[in-house]
């Protein structure tokens, strides 16, 4: 259900989020807002998996859509 959009937008809550913390003092927000920024990069990878899983299907469709050519050659 992540998207990078999604992704981007919670990076940047949580870096304002942990930035805010820092400049009040506050370590919950600090620790929330780093909570946030993993979060963020958990979405990310989530999504390159995705992507190389959808790079790898249509590689291997290739490759058997070659195989089959070759196979039919073959045999004409």
């Amino acid at each position: 259900m992540s998207n990078p959009a999604d992704a981007k937008a919670k990076e940047v809550e949580g870096k304002l989020e942990s930035a805010a913390g820092e400049l009040t003092g506050d370590a919950g927000h600090q620790i929330k807002g780093k909570a946030k920024q993993v979060q963020a990069s958990a979405m990310n990878a989530v999504e390159n998996l995705k992507e190389g899983a959808k790079s790898v299907a249509h590689a291997i469709g290739n490759a058997v859509d070659n195989a089959a050519e070759n196979v039919a050659k073959d045999h004409s």
